[in-house]
């Protein structure tokens, strides 16, 4: 889903400072577009296609460092976005034959790989690129013949180190000095809010992100980012106040639509977070995390038809996501389509095999279906008692392995969030057995224990729902 809309920026002023190629070429005026038109597309967020524009001019003159940085800084990005190690990679290195081909050391350059080192700290738990960040920011701000815009972006990009080392006083130095370099660095204004929000009182960041917005109150961002705050704290009304600003301020600002569809979904107004979904679908048919969040705001609403036909979309396009998939499975298994829930778990699992959670949900799918297989959860029977796990205690328990009492036994004993996501499932689960077995009424008795705890975004919970719904009782 859609969150938090923040980025580098680090695309600044590099078009337009000359080429290795003649301008008076019609291959080089085709080259010079090209970047033009993926400078563009970074700007717009459109990452991969600043790649593939890149690309094209990279596979023409492999040593174009403006194409290099271009498309350094949208694999940096979309690293971030996806959350795959190898893009921030490819940005980093795409950086280094950057800087390697200028030559002159353009202290933007320096930009995406320093950002980068900074993300990959936190995907790889690794604190030494933060510091190696650091010490290239350190490195470059030594030089004499920095604009005063450049050491602003310097010390912003120093600021992402700091917060990696968890340097709360560096951090906080550092954006103000950004600020004080460039009183209009919106991506510092805005670091220095989402650290107070972090690192200082409610009421103290409450009033960082006022004054960003009172700073910037035409720009989206800060309205969306200080929505998403306020959300946080419980605030429906005044974050969906912002979000709504946001929107009127860029009707095509997609963050802002998809996040107070978010907000009233979490409120527990599914009504409104529909309506305001299918907003964002207007504007965007293909944003996949307006469609999953309409699928389940739909559901909630026991609107089941409605509901697969959005996640089924979400799985058409994004085949590869195991999510998807999950998300389908779960819709399908609570509409009672067992058999059609088995193979979207199966999918998801093959996509990928550590989504362990899954096999309770395949397994009671399978026994209701009749497809039920013995060798698929062989690994599971064959544990000796001391190495299972509550995965394997509600696989388990639907086998006739061990009965309810023992299979709730295995919970969590000292992690208490831990202990109420396992308590719901175990009582779902419970409920689901005795419905199997006709017993409705007693099912209904362990479907509201399951709804007790209050964790909507808990698969068993809604399943909970759902059933308790489809059985005539109210949900409070």
């Amino acid at each position: 889903m859609f969150r938090k809309f923040s980025g580098a920026l680090l695309c600044i002023a590099i078009l337009g400072l000359g080429s290795q190629l003649s301008a008076q070429d019609d291959n080089a005026a085709n080259l010079e577009a090209l970047k033009e038109q993926a400078d563009v597309a970074y700007r717009q967020r459109n990452f991969p296609k600043t790649v593939e524009l890149t690309n094209q001019v990279l596979a023409s003159t492999p040593n174009d460092h403006v194409a290099l940085y271009l498309r350094g800084s949208a694999h940096v990005e979309m690293g971030i976005v996806t959350g795959k190690v190898e893009f921030i990679r490819q940005g980093i290195a795409d950086s280094r034959e950057a800087i390697r081909h200028e030559g002159k050391g353009k202290a933007e350059y320096y930009l995406p790989y320093i950002y980068g080192m900074s993300n990959l700290a936190d995907m790889e738990g690794k604190v030494n690129h933060a510091k190696t960040a650091q010490t290239v920011v350190d490195s470059v701000l030594e030089r004499e013949d920095l604009t005063t815009e450049q050491k602003a972006n310097l010390y912003y990009q120093r600021a992402q180190a700091d917060m990696r080392l968890k340097d709360n006083a560096a951090t906080e130095t550092d954006l103000k000095k950004a600020i004080e370099l460039n009183p209009e660095h919106l991506a510092a204004h805005m670091a220095l809010a989402e650290f107070a929000a972090t690192a200082k009182t409610p009421a103290e960041a409450t009033a960082a992100f006022s004054s960003v917005v009172e700073k910037f109150p035409t720009n989206p961002i800060v309205f969306n980012n200080r929505g998403m705050f306020l959300q946080s704290q419980g605030k429906t009304q005044e974050a969906v106040a912002d979000f709504t600003q946001a929107i009127k301020l860029d009707g095509r600002f997609i963050p802002a639509y998809i996040n107070r569809g978010f907000a009233y979904l979490e409120a527990g107004d599914s009504a409104k977070a529909e309506a305001a979904l299918t907003e964002a679908l207007s504007v965007d048919p293909n944003q996949l995390g307006a469609q999953s969040l309409r699928a389940t705001a739909r559901l909630n609403q026991n609107k089941v038809d409605e509901a697969l036909i959005d996640y089924r979309r979400v799985a058409e396009l994004a085949p590869q996501n195991p999510m998807a998939f999950a998300d389908l499975g779960f819709a399908q298994f609570f509409s009672g389509d067992f058999a059609s829930a088995g193979q979207s778990f199966d999918k998801a699992l093959s996509l990928q095999k550590e989504m362990r959670f899954l096999l309770p949900w395949k397994l009671a799918s399978a026994i209701r279906a009749g497809t039920y297989k013995q060798a698929d959860y062989q690994e599971v029977l064959s544990k000796p008692e001391g190495s299972r796990d509550w995965i394997d205690s509600l696989v388990l328990f639907q086998l006739g392995q061990v009965d309810a009492a023992t299979m709730l036994k295995s919970v969590h004993p000292d992690n208490e969030d831990a202990k109420a996501a396992q308590l719901c499932e175990g009582y779902y689960f419970i409920g689901m057995e005795l419905l199997r077995r006709d017993r409705q009424q007693d099912a209904v008795g362990y479907w509201k224990q399951a709804t007790k705890s209050r964790l909507p975004k808990l698969s068993a919970y809604r399943g909970a729902v759902f059933a308790l719904k489809n059985s005539g009782v109210e949900v409070r």
